[in-house]
């Protein structure tokens, strides 16, 4: 009886048991896809001080009471990265007896506001040229000041102490900014998973070798290599095995005596009925587990440990059975090896196209988004586990209901992104 695709995952946890690994600390400008091992809480607050958000310049609204237009003797230019004028706030003594002129500073995007000050008019409402210019004695201003203008406060983004990223993220370069905003020049990070990749196929040939009869290229290895490292990981062993047990039992054996021993090993091909499964043949020698899964492509599947006790993901050998099959099964385990959060990045979209599916299987087929946001296959003939040319084109996995048999534009369909 096949067994649906979400209790062949849970089986295969609850026998592989992986855990979270090690973690490592490394400079920030190396943790480019790397899963944070731990909360990170801001150090610093961002921004760190109050500063301006225009060039102009700084003033105290009660300094702008009445009708304007209104004059400011400027005693001072704050550039960024200078030390703000924290002085108290004085009138200035004209010339001639004049009345006493208000004080301002001219400011630059980003400067610290000085304490006194609590707006920033900016150029444009002033009588000062904008660009580079010597320092004003004077300036003018002709729009009346509102409280904090233009002033960008400490904490306004981040306070020090509050949580910046959770426990478990993924760095992408917008986590590396934040990051660095909050303080951070190294970061700890959990170890990335070693995956070995073994493909089984007496008919396999290293990709680019010329073919002799009945070869075709190996790409599957060249596939779950790519997926591992999408998925955080680190190929350590990449090797193709003629179809027999022995030759498999000894790439295992050879696997698991690797110096840095693998964390995971990701077969493919040989799980199937045929005489010449050699994962099959092995693995039920061992105790490992074969099930046929309610889903199209990828319906072979097994899992078991390695003489070493490393786990072992069987996946099927034709290539978009492989890519599903990764997707549904390898990447979770890789996410708990990384402990990353529950995958639950679905969503509803549209068919966008008429295709059959087959009765009391869950049919996952390559798809890509086109304009008006509806789902395509990316090949005419479907979710057929050979199509390997065109997986080059899919976004997404298009899932359709074990109980549908034919999916009409319109429908609206699960979507799982790759």
């Amino acid at each position: 009886m096949p067994v649906t695709p979400e209790d062949y995952l849970a089986a295969a946890v609850a026998h592989l048991r992986p855990a979270r690994l090690d973690t490592e600390s490394v400079p920030l400008f190396d943790a480019l896809g790397r899963t944070l091992a731990n909360d990170a809480v801001a150090r610093i607050s961002v921004p760190p001080f109050d500063n301006s958000a225009m060039d102009g310049f700084a003033v105290r609204v009660e300094d702008a009471a009445g009708e304007g237009p209104w004059t400011f003797a400027v005693i001072a230019e704050i550039a960024a990265g200078s030390v703000g004028q924290n002085s108290a706030h004085d009138a200035c003594s004209a010339h001639d007896g004049a009345p006493a002129l208000p004080q301002a500073a001219r400011i630059m995007t980003g400067a610290p506001v000085p304490a006194w000050a609590d707006a920033v008019v900016k150029v444009e409402d002033t009588d000062a040229p904008a660009g580079a210019s010597e320092l004003p004695d004077t300036v003018t201003i002709h729009a009346a000041p509102q409280p904090s203008q233009n002033i960008r406060r400490a904490g306004e983004d981040l306070v020090a102490g509050a949580l910046a990223l959770p426990s478990g993220a993924v760095l992408g370069a917008r986590s590396l900014s934040a990051l660095a905003s909050v303080g951070f020049g190294e970061v700890e990070v959990v170890r990335r998973p070693r995956v070995a990749v073994i493909a089984t196929g007496s008919e396999l040939a290293a990709p680019g070798e010329a073919l002799g009869p009945g070869m075709i290229p190996d790409s599957n290895s060249a596939l779950i290599s790519g997926l591992v490292r999408e998925a955080g990981g680190e190929p350590v062993v990449v090797r193709t095995v003629a179809d027999t047990a022995d030759a498999f039992g000894q790439a295992l054996v050879s696997a698991d005596a690797l110096g840095a021993r693998p964390d995971l090993i990701v077969t493919s091909g040989g799980v199937s009925m045929g005489a010449f499964d050699p994962v099959k043949e092995y693995g039920l020698t061992r105790g490992w587990t074969f099930e046929k899964v309610a889903m199209q492509p990828g319906k072979p599947q097994g899992h078991g440990l390695s003489p070493a006790g490393v786990p072992v993901m069987c996946l099927p050998g034709n290539p978009v059975s492989v890519a599903v099959s990764f997707r549904l099964f390898v990447r979770p385990l890789l996410a708990l090896l990384l402990g990353q959060p529950h995958d639950a990045a679905r969503r509803l979209l549209p068919a966008g196209a008429a295709w059959k599916s087959p009765a009391g299987r869950r049919q996952y087929v390559a798809a890509k988004v086109v304009r008006d946001g509806a789902v395509v296959p990316v090949h005419e003939l479907g979710s057929g586990s050979h199509l390997v040319a065109s997986l080059h084109y899919a976004e997404v996995l298009a899932v359709v209901p074990a109980d549908k048999e034919e999916v009409h534009p319109g429908d609206l369909l699960d979507v799982l992104t790759l």
